[in-house]
């Protein structure tokens, strides 16, 4: 049985680990990742004065979803939020999204940005994208909307949180125990996060798996070279995954 590390905060891998239980990987989840509610004043001033423009809300993921209910729930603006387009790339987004009240779109199973990218292509060529993000991210889906001059706005509704270092010692002891085999590398600054953690971790005598390109070029520039490629969405990593 394989042993499969997984940094991820539960928020972003709750599927994945439901999929895998019905695997013969063992998974160990050791998040190295932690967030809060945070709001950017100047980003909240603004959309306030330009919520009319946006016609669509498109959502990377469990947790920008499940902080930007937390701030439609405190903001007067809730019933002009909720008239917008709600799109999602992932069904636990999806879900979290219905099962409080906001009608949510998946395109597909597993979708992908450029998923969504071809849905809003489909239907309109107007009408502006709001993007809940956490601060300081650098996720695909803006980027490809700007390069087809879509109008899409980043907004800030959550922020990363250091752990103390007497949680990382814990961490540490967990992940010595368990010696995993094989580890999942799910964003680009899961990399950074992983060595910066587990400074004496051989990376190179386990086999690694990245979630996307970006992540294998990341992991290349460090040194490493995947032994695994998904395409970018859960269900092409728990793909893999199975095979192992």
């Amino acid at each position: 049985m394989s042993k499969l590390l997984i940094t991820a905060e539960m928020d972003e891998v709750s599927e994945l680990l439901k999929e895998i239980s019905d695997t013969s990987t063992d998974p160990l989840h050791i998040p190295l990742e932690q967030y809060e509610y945070h709001q950017d004043d100047d980003q909240n001033r603004a959309l306030l004065q330009q919520m009319d423009t946006f016609q669509f809300v498109v959502y990377g993921g469990l947790r920008n979803a499940r902080y930007f209910l937390n701030w439609i729930n405190n903001s007067d603006k809730k019933d002009e939020i909720l008239s917008k387009v709600h799109l999602v790339m992932d069904e636990p987004a999806a879900n979290y999204l219905e099962d409080n009240g906001v009608p949510a779109i998946l395109p597909k199973e597993g979708a992908r940005p450029i998923d969504i990218m071809e849905f809003l292509l489909r239907i309109t060529l107007n009408g502006a994208v709001l993007y809940p993000c956490t601060e300081g991210s650098s996720e695909e889906m803006p980027g490809l909307l700007e390069e087809l001059e879509m109008p899409v706005a980043e907004f800030t509704v959550c922020r990363s949180v250091p752990f103390d270092k007497s949680e990382i010692n814990a961490k540490k002891d967990e992940l010595r125990k368990a010696q995993p085999d094989t580890i999942l590398f799910h964003s680009r600054g899961s990399v950074i996060r992983t060595r910066t953690a587990f400074p004496d971790l051989d990376l190179g005598s386990k086999q690694t798996i990245a979630a996307s390109a970006g992540v294998a070029q990341k992991l290349r520039q460090e040194g490493i070279e995947p032994d695994e490629v998904a395409s970018g969405s859960w269900e092409s990593v728990f793909h893999l995954v199975r095979k192992l």
